[in-house]
């Protein structure tokens, strides 16, 4: 049978050998402050030290541990003294080591001289921009230890990491009972009913089957520092996605793992990661990887079949998402050059959804479907208004925050007038969710009342746009979830 992906991601190489001829100098720091820590966070810096003071920041207010623990930043900005060096200089903490490459190694390579230079046990990695939760070293201590990732077969390897997306540091909060109340986005993220989940294991399998895998090695991911050594580190050969990669291969002989808790902030603004070019990479990246999944064997191969054009279709409309921290929207045919889904309809559908169904009970035991209705209850009282009114409620939004909360919403409030989903592109304004129509926002006429609007989206960003479309339009009673 003909393969329908590009890259060998069975391929296995020594990354570690490929810049062994690149040396790395401390630069600044004192190895005999922690002779022997038990956890490194690793840093892979280039350039950008005003984002990066706030990362150490988060990191040196982790709560206290009984074991030793040490911070690692290694500069990928070759030459002489930088803005990078001047901060660590100035912060002047004996737990940080700073060391600068000879050479620029690239972001793969920085990514495996980091875990090379840890003296760690384990290593937790941060990406230069991002923010953990103060509680992240003792939770991930007690983790690697306790008897919940300890498997015979399968030493454990990996452990990712639940975070929350920003893009403003006046939303943060690092420590775990302030970020519960300062807003009603975190406040659910952080409540007890939410975050008292099991660690789960993340197994090849359920890559296959949910098109995706894991999480980016940032926010504080654990990982066994001698079993990536063994195994070779990250491969820029696999391309842009290795990250999502490395976990995957890993968990074919190791034991690799979703931490139950938020523990970091991904940080997402307006840079080079976030540019058309690199978000069609990405895009096209992860629509390979999935094709080499689906060749794993025949059930894969059947799955494929059902499954492609749906996951290939919610990857696309995530990854157009993410154009909207950058200058230029993309539309959705950007992608069609790469891979473009097609509507899935029939058996193939309902075979999906049976699957799926199934997969989310076994799996996520109600989790995501607690977010949501813990969102709904948030807001009990203007639902509760506009429904005694006898206002058409319009639900803002297609996706899967829509699924689950239009049957909690007729559950909870009985007569509540459910009048249609709806959606700004009017390509998207066709089918049903849960019974409901699917309906274009310019095809629903404002009057002066009888209508409440509903945004259902988990990224306050979309929010923003919601309403301002709604606004645009002349909508006045609009109930925000976030």
């Amino acid at each position: 049978m003909k393969k329908r992906y590009k890259t060998d991601y069975d391929k296995q190489t020594d990354c570690f050998a490929c810049i062994s001829g690149i040396g790395t100098d401390l630069i600044y720091g004192d190895l005999s402050f922690v002779k022997n820590p038990f956890i490194s966070y690793i840093i892979p810096v280039y350039k950008r030290a005003d984002l990066l003071e706030k990362t150490l920041d988060s990191v040196l207010r982790q709560n206290e541990v009984d074991f030793e623990w040490d911070i690692v930043v290694v500069d990928n900005e070759a030459g002489g003294e930088n803005d990078t060096e001047r901060l660590i200089r100035r912060l002047n903490h004996p737990r940080i080591l700073y060391y600068r490459n000879r050479e620029n190694i690239g972001v793969d390579g920085n990514y495996n001289r980091c875990i090379e230079t840890a003296r760690g046990q384990w290593v937790a990695m941060l990406h230069g921009d991002d923010l953990i939760i103060n509680d992240h070293l003792y939770e991930m201590g007690k983790l690697i230890c306790s008897k919940d990732v300890r498997n015979k077969h399968y030493p454990l390897a990996y452990i990712c990491q639940r975070y929350l997306e920003f893009s403003d540091d006046e939303e943060i909060r690092l420590d775990r009972a302030e970020a519960g109340k300062m807003n009603k986005k975190f406040s659910i993220a952080f409540q007890n009913k939410y975050t008292k989940r099991k660690v789960m294991r993340e197994t090849q399998g359920k890559g296959i089957l949910t098109g995706y895998y894991a999480a980016v090695p940032s926010f504080g991911t654990i990982m066994n520092r001698e079993i990536m050594m063994k195994e070779g580190g990250f491969d820029k050969d696999l391309g842009i996605c290795e990250d999502i990669v490395t976990p995957y291969k890993l968990a074919g002989k190791y034991g690799v793992y979703m931490a139950p808790q938020v523990m970091g902030y991904y940080r997402f603004n307006n840079n080079e990661s976030m540019k058309r070019e690199t978000i069609l990479k990405i895009y096209a990246a992860m629509v390979d990887f999935r094709e080499y999944m689906y060749s794993k064997n025949i059930f894969s191969r059947i799955w494929g079949c059902i499954a492609r054009d749906l996951l290939n279709k919610n990857l696309r409309n995530y990854c157009i998402g993410l154009s909207r921290f950058s200058d230029k929207k993309m539309k959705t045919n950007d992608c069609d050059d790469i891979y473009k889904p097609k509507d899935t309809k029939g058996i193939k559908l309902f075979l999906f959804t049976i699957i799926m169904g199934f997969y989310n009970i076994k799996e996520h035991s109600g989790g995501y479907r607690e977010m949501v209705e813990s969102l709904v209850e948030i807001q009990d009282e203007r639902i509760k208004d506009a429904v005694g009114r006898g206002d058409n409620i319009f639900i803002f939004g297609a996706g899967g925050v829509s699924k689950v909360m239009i049957p909690f919403l007729k559950k909870r409030y009985g007569k509540i007038k459910l009048s249609g989903c709806i959606v700004s592109n009017p390509a998207d304004a066709r089918g049903k969710v849960k019974g409901i129509p699917v309906r274009c926002v310019d095809e629903i006429e404002r009057t002066s009342e009888g209508i409440t609007v509903i945004t259902a989206t988990e990224i306050w960003q979309y929010q923003s746009e919601m309403n301002t479309t709604l606004e645009k339009k002349g909508f006045a009673s609009v109930v925000n979830l976030l």
